[in-house]
């Protein structure tokens, strides 16, 4: 059970508890018994993952005490045998005086761990110099030392725990950075031979592999861990959560442990550019049973103060086949880009609409994705993202038509998996795999091992394809062949490509759907035309199952039966949107809602007037409703849109809602509810003052009338909507 609030003391709360006990007791290890099973093996067990605990530069201390001892509380709910920390435990000091200090603040912050605490240094806890050493052992006198390598007397260490072997590797010195003490892990590794499980943990990651000195993916460290079959590499140092299963780059390799990046415990997680999700505070469970080890990373996501919220899972290893099939998929369907693939392998990787990128009337069912090949994309990211990189086998398919094709060797894409923050050659951005089509028809897959080395696969002849045309493109990566094979609506183009290296790392990658990554936005041409149904697999699809998702979905009819678009209203209407034809408006701070005529600036899309719905200042929100004079027929399928733009302003800092609500419900901002029957929301960083289409598709459960309400908020700049829609889908679509 998790302690009560009034249970949780303060690091200094704590101190004065422990102020009278020696530094011995403070650090004393707590045994890790645990029950065995009729073998004498321990049964199933878990232990906890964390790196950098430092201070964060708000605290004052060698420790973060926002977090410390908050989160022992909530490592010791879920009972686990020992705890891991990778390295930095304290913010360091060139006087080792002061960063022993630290450490002993350290220990008393950790001392509700019910668990032992096993720990390898960081840079951080190393700026005191040669003292260091001595010192460290010292501070922790329960750290093995029997087996360390001469010189890392308790920094580097193993213990063995039933079956499965901790190991612990300096990666840090006083003098810098540096790799293992390879001869000794060696050993290490190999006198684990036969036992279920090998983990390591240090504190510099393998991902990184032109900033770090661990040498990437083809590195004596990593490929000793590949070679000893380890079940995985935990490591901190960069302040996020990131796992990458890197892979081994040739071809038949296994794909290798994870390793996870879990440097999460406290530092300073303001590096730009920041993504949310992956900077966030919190600790990885690791859970083994038997051979199968499944992670979960814990997070505050409730912002209630406790860090109880599983924000990721994953299978780390199993004595079973990993499950093949489906992993993302984006169908447009619903008037969002969300991922559509099934649990389990799908795992909602949503994406985000980029500058004009929209939906309109697809190529394969009801919607697709229209993009100008101006910057226009969509970006799919979240915490577990690194389902999606995928550096074995491959499918990749999708309907695409081209409006044109510019003339680069990296215009055109389709879709890549990859990113180009921090380090543009570095395994952690690496491509996973990119698909694009060539000027000349022939079509480009791509992707990147290790230090950013390129391997480029070309169709041995150009699909038969033309402007304005709609086609089924798709490409296989067979990991054991080393084959490529490429398909236009169905059938193989040309002959098999092989190559011999497959992809690694790409742990920190995104989903781009039309474009390159951000960094190469502009440079080169983006896809200028429509997507539909792109769907990534982690296998090899058959010729027969190519051929039978070259098969787009019959495109459903769309019967009108509500409309909004102003086109009589006179200039005597011009005036506040309360109360006027129907229509009411609620909002924040300085926003309200108005009628806009053709004025200077043209707001109308068509007819003569247009609803402005949200006049803002300073982060204010508005949303303006109407109850819709319609009955749903309950199993139909509908669709609301609304055309909307940014009118004047600077900043186009917006965000644009559909939300659609059943007659009596209560309604509420994006912030606080979602509409009952379903919502379609837009993020408009840098909206520019165009007309967008904004669609919103669900199916009805019941005949009650129909709310909707139009919601912009947190907007800096008036947004004006125009030409609303409601439509009944008239045949509706089948899946394939």
């Amino acid at each position: 059970m998790q302690p009560s609030l009034h249970s949780r003391l303060s690091t200094a709360a704590l101190a004065r508890v422990f102020l009278s006990l020696s530094p011995l007791l403070l650090g004393a290890p707590h045994a890790v018994v645990l029950a065995q099973d009729r073998s004498g093996n321990p049964a199933r067990f878990s232990f906890v993952v964390v790196g950098d605990t430092q201070d964060d530069g708000t605290t004052g201390g060698g420790i973060n005490d926002n977090l410390w001892p908050a989160m022992a509380y909530d490592m010791n709910a879920l009972n686990p045998a020992f705890a891991l920390f990778c390295g930095d435990l304290v913010s360091g000091s060139s006087s080792i005086d002061t960063t022993v200090t630290q450490w002993e603040e350290w220990k008393v912050a950790t001392s509700p761990l019910t668990a032992t605490r096993y720990m390898v240094p960081g840079n951080h806890d190393m700026y005191g110099g040669a003292q260091t050493y001595s010192r460290w052992t010292q501070t922790f006198p329960w750290l093995p030392t029997g087996n360390s390598p001469s010189g890392e007397k308790g920094m580097s260490y193993w213990f063995d725990v039933g079956s499965t072997r901790i190991i612990s590797v300096t990666t840090d010195l006083h003098t810098g950075g540096t790799a293992p003490d390879q001869k000794w892990l060696d050993g290490a590794l190999a006198s684990a031979a036969g036992m279920d499980h090998v983990f390591v943990f240090s504190h510099r990651p393998i991902q990184f592999s032109s900033a770090e000195s661990t040498g990437g993916s083809g590195g004596e460290f990593w490929q000793s861990l590949l070679s000893h079959d380890a079940s995985g590499y935990f490591s901190g140092h960069w302040h996020r959560y990131q796992p990458d299963r890197i892979g081994g780059g040739g071809l038949a390799s296994p794909p290798g442990p994870y390793e996870v990046l879990v440097g999460t415990g406290g530092g300073w997680q303001g590096f730009e550019p920041i993504r949310p999700y992956q900077q966030v505070p919190g600790f990885l469970l690791v859970d083994v049973d038997g051979l199968r080890v499944t992670a979960s990373f814990y997070g505050d996501a409730d912002k209630d103060g406790q860090y109880d919220d599983v924000l990721d899972s994953f299978v780390m290893r199993d004595s079973i086949s990993e499950p093949r099939g489906l992993v993302a998929a984006y169908d447009f369907e619903s008037g969002s880009a969300d991922d559509v693939a099934p649990p389990p392998l799908g795992h909602g990787i949503d994406g985000a609409w980029r500058r004009q990128a929209e939906v309109a009337l697809g190529l394969s069912g009801l919607f697709g994705l229209e993009l100008d090949g101006k910057a226009d994309h969509v970006e799919a990211g979240a915490i577990d993202d690194h389902v999606l990189s995928l550096n074995g086998d491959l499918t990749l398919g999708l309907f695409a038509r081209y409006d044109s094709l510019a003339t680069g060797v990296w215009d055109n894409p389709f879709l890549c998996y990859a990113t180009s923050d921090y380090y543009n050659e570095d395994e952690e951005t690496n491509y996973s795999y990119w698909l694009s089509l060539r000027a000349d028809r022939y079509l480009l897959a791509h992707w990147e091992y290790g230090n950013g080395n390129n391997v480029n696969v070309t169709s041995t002849q150009p699909a038969s394809v033309a402007e304005g045309e709609s086609h089924h493109y798709a490409v296989t990566r067979d990991a054991v062949l080393g084959r490529v094979r490429f398909y236009v609506d169905g059938v193989q183009l040309g002959e098999p490509v092989f190559f011999h290296q497959l992809p690694t790392g790409g742990g920190r990658g995104m989903l781009y759907l039309g474009s390159d990554t951000p960094a190469s936005q502009g440079s080169q041409v983006e896809f200028d035309g429509m997507l539909d149904d792109v769907r990534i697999y982690n296998r090899v699809l058959t010729p027969a199952e190519i051929d039978a998702i070259a098969v787009p979905l019959p495109q459903p009819g769309l019967l009108r039966i509500w409309s909004e678009g102003w086109e009589s209203v006179t200039a005597s209407d011009w005036t506040y949107v309360n109360g006027v034809d129907g229509w009411s408006s609620e909002t924040s701070g300085t926003a309200t809602g108005a009628w806009a005529g053709d004025g200077s600036w043209l707001a109308h899309r068509s007819g003569s007037y247009a609803l402005q719905a949200a006049p803002s200042a300073g982060e204010a929100y508005s949303y303006t409703w109407k109850t819709l004079p319609v009955r749903y027929q309950a199993g139909r399928r509908y669709v609301f849109s609304v055309h909307y733009r940014r009118r004047g302003g600077t900043t186009g800092k917006n965000t644009v809602g559909i939300y659609l609500y059943k007659e009596g419900d209560s309604m509420g901002l994006a912030s606080l509810g979602d509409g009952s029957l379903a919502r379609s929301r837009r993020d408009e960083p840098g909206m520019p003052e165009e007309w967008h289409a904004l669609h919103c598709a669900f199916t009805a459960t019941d005949a009650e009338h129909g709310k909707a309400i139009i919601v912009q908020i947190h907007g800096d700049d008036t947004v004006v909507l125009d030409d609303l829609s409601l439509s009944l889908v008239e045949r509706p679509t089948t899946a394939r």
